[in-house]
C-alpha cells in the first residue's frame, strides 16, 4: 500500500504533519478528513525511501515502556483513544515509534480495535503486548492493563541493563588486552626475533617458544581467519535450524556460572510474563502459549509446551513444572501455594522478583571476580613475553662483559 507524507491543519488551527498509508491520494485525503484535519500538501513517499521508513527494526524497550505509561495516563485522564494516540505520536522521541503510532491511529479511526491495529506491527509490539491490550479493551480496563504493561517492560529493561552494564568492563578489558597481545605477537616479536637470529647465540627456551608461536601466527593468519569465519558462519546456519537452536540453548544452560545466570533470567522472564498476563485477565492456557514465545530458550519453550498440554488435560500448573526437571523446586512450590490460595499472579511476580535479585547479585559477584582474573591472566602473558625478550639481552650483555 502506498505511503504518503502530509501537512495539514487540525480543527484548532494547529499545523500537523505525518505519514499515512492509503490505496490512492484520494483515499489518503478522505482518511485525513475523517480525522478532522484539513490537508495542505500530500506527497507520496518513493519506494526506495519507503523501505527506509516502513520496515521498522524494533524500538528500544525503555522508550516503549515510557510511551506505554504515558498512554495509560492519557486514557485514565479521560482522553479519547484517537486523541491519545495522536498525542503519543507527536511527543515520542523515537521517530519510528511515532510513525507506527500514527498508523495505529489511522486504523483505529477506520473502526479497527486497538489490539488489531497494534497486531499489524508485531516487529514492535509482541504477542504479550497485543493480547494484554485486547484483554483490557474487552474488560474496559485499558488504562490499568497499560500500566501493568509499562511496569513489566520497565522491569525487563532494568534487568537487561544490569546484565549488560556489568559485563561491559570485562568485555572491554578482553578486547583491549587481546588487541595488544595480537599486535605484539604479529608485529613486535617477529622483528625482535630477527635480531636474535642474526646474533647466532643460543636462545633461552622461553624465547624460542615465543618466536615459534609468533611465527605460526604470522604464517597462518589468513588461514586462521578463514577457518574462524567458516566456523562462525556454519554455527549461525546451524543455529537457525530447530535442532541447532535446541543444541546451543541447551549448551548455554550448562556453561559454568553463566548457565546459572541464563537459567535465572529465563525463569524470571517466564514468571513475570505469566503473572502479568493472568492479572490482565488472559486465560491460563493462552498465557502459557504466549509464554512459550517469550522464553528466549528452546529448552524451556519445549518444556512449557508439554506443561500446557498437561494443564489442558486437567493437571495443575505446579505439578508438570515440578516433573519437567528444568524448573527449580522454588518455582513449582510457590506456584502450588498460589494455586491453593488463589493468588497465583502475586506469587509469580514474587518469584520473578526473587530471581531478578539473584541475577543482580550473581552478575555483580561475577564481575568483581572477572576483573582481577583477567588482569592476572593478561599480566602473566605479558610478563612471559617481556622475560622471553629480555633474557637473551641479559645473556648477550653478560657475554660481552
Amino acid at each position: 500500500m502506498p505511503v504518503y507524507k502530509y501537512k495539514a491543519i487540525d480543527e484548532t488551527g494547529k499545523s500537523v504533519h505525518g505519514v499515512i498509508d492509503a490505496e490512492s491520494p484520494k483515499g489518503a485525503t478522505d482518511k485525513l478528513k475523517r480525522q478532522g484535519v484539513f490537508l495542505s500538501s500530500l506527497n507520496e513517499v518513493q519506494e526506495g525511501r519507503a523501505r527506509s521508513i516502513m520496515p521498522f527494526k524494533g524500538v528500544n524497550i525503555s522508550e516503549l515502556a515510557v510511551t506505554t505509561r504515558q498512554f495509560s495516563t492519557l486514557i485514565s485522564a479521560g482522553l479519547p483513544l484517537e486523541a491519545s494516540l495522536t498525542a503519543l505520536s507527536e511527543q515520542t522521541e523515537d521517530k519510528r515509534l511515532g510513525q507506527v503510532l500514527t498508523q495505529v491511529k489511522d486504523r483505529v479511526s477506520e473502526g479497527s480495535s486497538l489490539a488489531n491495529a497494534l497486531g499489524e506491527h508485531q516487529n514492535i509490539f509482541s504477542d504479550l503486548y497485543i493480547n494484554i491490550v485486547r484483554a483490557g479493551e474487552a474488560s474496559g480496563t485499558l488504562d490499568i492493563v497499560l500500566l501493568r504493561l509499562a511496569d513489566f517492560l520497565e522491569k525487563q529493561a532494568a534487568l537487561t541493563s544490569r546484565v549488560r552494564g556489568a559485563l561491559i568492563y570485562p568485555i572491554f578489558m578482553f578486547i583491549i588486552g587481546g588487541g595488544v597481545l595480537f599486535f605484539t605477537m604479529t608485529y613486535v616479536i617477529p622483528r625482535i626475533g630477527k635480531i636474535f637470529e642474526e646474533s647466532d647465540s643460543a636462545l633461552p627456551m622461553m624465547t624460542v617458544i615465543l618466536i615459534k608461536i609468533s611465527g605460526f601466527l604470522g604464517n597462518n593468519m589468513l588461514f586462521m581467519l578463514i577457518f574462524m569465519a567458516v566456523i562462525i558462519l556454519a554455527s549461525l546456519r546451524f543455529y537457525k535450524t530447530e535442532r541447532g537452536k535446541m543444541f546451543f540453548d541447551r549448551l548455554s544452560l550448562k556453561i559454568p556460572v553463566f548457565g546459572k545466570i541464563t537459567t535465572m533470567v529465563v525463569i524470571s522472564r517466564f514468571t513475570r510474563t505469566l503473572g502479568t498476563l493472568l492479572s490482565s485477565g488472559i486465560p491460563l492456557l493462552d498465557a502459557l502459549k504466549i509464554g512459550e514465545a517469550v522464553m528466549g530458550n528452546e529448552v524451556y519453550s519445549k518444556t512449557l509446551e508439554e506443561v500446557r498440554t498437561n494443564v489442558r488435560e486437567g493437571a495443575s500448573l505446579a505439578q508438570p513444572l515440578r516433573d519437567s526437571g528444568v524448573f527449580p523446586p522454588l518455582v513449582s512450590r510457590m506456584i502450588a501455594v498460589g494455586e491453593q490460595t488463589g493468588e497465583m499472579e502475586e506469587m509469580l511476580v514474587k518469584v520473578a522478583d526473587i530471581y531478578d535479585q539473584q541475577v543482580d547479585t550473581m552478575v555483580s559477584t561475577l564481575t568483581s571476580l572477572l576483573e582481577p582474573v583477567m588482569i592476572v591472566i593478561i599480566g602473566a602473558i605479558m610478563g612471559f613475553i617481556v622475560f622471553a625478550v629480555l633474557l637473551p639481552i641479559f645473556n648477550l650483555t653478560s657475554t660481552i662483559g
